[in-house]
């Protein structure tokens, strides 16, 4: 079983984060559609970090004013999700997710060659994808919600994508 110490616990930052691309901006009439690519490699194995400044700066450069915000963690290891960013929180779901699925050689997955079974599962749990709601240009959540990036087979690039579809500000 991993250890607290094991896993990359950031309520406030995302280490990590390398650059980001915008793949695609479109506007037709007052509608807009903006794509971006997030590259993060965690600098360890397991982590939740908080990538919610990173998605405000996404609404900032799409220029949507009210609509919706899709954000995808774009691998099958990787997961989304939103809570509050306080570090006793997070080192609970960590121990909960590594109580659910824990590292170790007992996965029938590990028969093709690889280590990661759990990482499969635990992505399971916290979902590859979420939708959030975007007004006057900000995500609109509640006053203790944030959004998440959940890595579970880290040291290694991995992509988030960030869709930002609606009405122009």
């Amino acid at each position: 079983m991993t250890k607290r110490q094991d896993w990359l616990l950031d309520p406030r930052d995302c280490p990590g984060f390398e650059h980001h691309e915008v793949v695609a901006h479109r506007e037709v009439g007052e509608s807009v559609h903006h794509t971006e690519h997030y590259h993060v490699r965690i600098p360890r194995r397991w982590g939740l970090v908080n990538i919610t400044d990173h998605v405000e700066a996404t609404l900032g450069r799409a220029g949507v004013d009210d609509g919706l915000c899709f954000v995808s963690a774009m691998h099958i290891t990787a997961g989304v999700y939103v809570n509050d960013a306080e570090s006793g929180l997070l080192a609970d779901i960590a121990r909960w997710l590594e109580g659910l699925a824990p590292f170790g050689p007992d996965y029938q997955h590990h028969g093709t060659g690889e280590d990661n079974g759990d990482a499969h599962l635990k992505s399971f749990l916290t979902n590859h994808a979420l939708t959030a709601p975007v007004t006057k240009g900000k995500l609109d959540f509640g006053p203790w919600q944030q959004l998440f990036y959940a890595e579970y087979d880290g040291l290694r690039t991995k992509r988030l994508l960030v869709k930002v579809m609606g009405l122009r500000a």
